[in-house]
């Protein structure tokens, strides 16, 4: 029969155990095997009775453990406990070795992950209001601006994400792109939101911005993971990804771009460039570089 003590609690809960007394599972349970018996055990060894020793039975699986349970008989004066021990066949009692704290467990290969164990999150929103009147033949948004292109019509609403105020797009649509289109947008993001590093602003705003409107189920390539940029002499920040997508839509996937530069000491937001092209059409490719080019802070 299995030595008392604590087990792996053999429900199956990880990081549990429970006690065994001999005889039975004890109701309580523990986090720590080396915590003393449960108060109302019926362990062998708090039993007494006149003229008779202390019964103790005990699995070793280590040195150590053989002297301390030598130590104790020796100075308990109790009875030499002879005879060899015979398998426990019996399933309602434990078949596994109690805690020992100085043998080094064996490692396990935890199975796959099911996901990624990522939470879905709301982009966070702008607290700040603005309404730039659009100078001729560009879009602005306070002193940060790009040239029209070609193709794109101005719209009159902001088709961007949340954390972004100020906001002004022109649109494009993609030719056989089953209703998808191609868009560049401009806008601010305030301090009073929390967003005061230039560089981190920028990876929070790709992460809304391909998850808003755009379907991947397939990670992103970051095509330009981040690098520094100068725009009338401000310094601004520079992220580009592609997302490819996989479930049979018209278009194979597209390129985002995010910039977001730093407007000077005098102001308390950042100002922000956006945009989305499918991939493989040259002539959306040379729309959106050729607005990146025209970017400049007044």
């Amino acid at each position: 029969m299995a030595a008392c003590g604590w087990y792996p609690d053999p429900s199956g809960a990880r990081g549990r155990f429970r006690y065994w007394d001999g005889g039975a599972w004890s109701a309580q349970t523990t986090t720590n095997p080396r915590d003393p018996a449960p108060r109302g055990s019926s362990d062998p060894r708090d039993r007494r009775s006149s003229g008779r020793g202390w019964a103790i039975g005990l699995v070793v699986l280590v040195l150590l453990t053989v002297v301390a349970v030598v130590v104790v008989l020796s100075t308990a004066g109790g009875p030499h406990i002879g005879g060899s021990a015979t398998e426990d066949t019996n399933s309602s009692t434990p078949t596994v070795s109690a805690w020992d704290e100085t043998s080094t467990p064996t490692p396990t290969t935890p199975p796959p992950p099911t996901d990624t164990g990522g939470v879905w999150v709301d982009c966070p929103a702008s607290t700040g209001h603005g309404m730039t009147k659009q100078p001729a033949g560009r879009v602005a948004a306070a002193g940060f601006s790009f040239a029209e292109q070609s193709g794109y019509t101005l719209d009159d609403y902001y088709l961007g994400i949340s954390m972004v105020y100020d906001g002004h797009t022109m649109e494009r649509t993609i030719p056989q792109g089953g209703g998808y289109w191609s868009d560049l947008s401009i806008g601010l993001i305030g301090f009073a939101d929390g967003f005061t590093d230039m560089t981190l602003t920028a990876t929070q705003v790709m992460q809304c911005w391909s998850m808003t409107y755009h379907p991947a189920d397939a990670p992103p390539v970051p095509l330009i993971a981040g690098e520094p940029m100068t725009i009338t002499g401000h310094a601004a920040w520079h992220i580009q990804w592609e997302i490819d997508y996989t479930r049979g839509e018209p278009i194979p996937g597209e390129t985002l771009d995010v910039i977001v530069v730093d407007m000077g000491a005098a102001a308390d937001y950042f100002g922000v460039f956006i945009s989305c092209r499918p991939l493989g059409r040259p002539d959306f490719d040379a729309a959106i570089n050729g607005a990146i080019a025209s970017l400049r802070v007044d």
